[in-house]
């Protein structure tokens, strides 16, 4: 039974952390809210949500290795539909575990990653966090728990509302970056400059 709250809340923690490094990414990018965090700061609490969801998602997948009550080996959880408990829900599970994946070690490269294919796969983490929204909803034991529908809807509507304002705001951030262009002034006053 242990080993079943184990995996359970590291399931849910892992989903918590991921909502929370998407959810900050959004926050720290979208122009509305201005620079009041400084840039390290941000970057540091971004980093230590997705560092903190990778180790509870390794304990979550770890857990479930030795768990006696519904065994699953190494390809269940590493081959979409192979595993024989809910293996739709499993497969989701999979997927958003290597698309977290993809985002965590091209941060990690960044240095090495082209920055136009950092923003490419660091735009994965939104649907990895789908995928883990509704790998919990199909897969979780608590999910038919009315505190767990609510607190699903919590997190899903906060982070569609900051992707939305994201959204619309992008040509926002981009003007502010552009340096303005000098205002036009008529000829006459051009040729007045010169002869002064």
């Amino acid at each position: 039974m242990i080993q079943w709250n184990i995996i359970r809340a590291a399931g849910i923690g892992a989903y918590l952390m991921l909502w929370a490094s998407v959810t900050w990414g959004l926050v720290a990018t979208t122009s509305l809210f201005g620079k009041r965090i400084p840039k390290a700061t941000s970057v540091a609490l971004h980093q230590a949500f997705s560092t903190l969801g990778l180790l509870l998602l390794v304990t979550h997948v770890g857990v479930l290795l030795v768990d006696s009550f519904m065994p699953f080996g190494w390809l269940d959880l590493l081959i979409p539909m192979r595993a024989t408990y809910r293996p739709a829900g499993v497969s989701l599970g999979i997927g958003a575990m290597v698309l977290m994946a993809l985002v965590l070690l091209t941060s990690w490269f960044r240095k090495q990653v082209k920055p136009a294919w950092w923003r490419r796969f660091h735009g994965l983490s939104l649907p990895a966090f789908s995928l883990a929204l509704v790998h919990g909803l199909m897969t979780g034991t608590d999910s038919p728990r009315p505190t767990m529908f609510w607190f699903y809807l919590a997190t899903t509507g906060l982070l569609l509302f900051l992707a939305l304002l994201r959204a619309m705001t992008v040509g926002i951030r981009a003007a502010r970056r552009t340096p303005a262009a000098a205002p036009l002034r008529p000829a006459s006053a051009l040729a007045d400059q010169r002869s002064a």
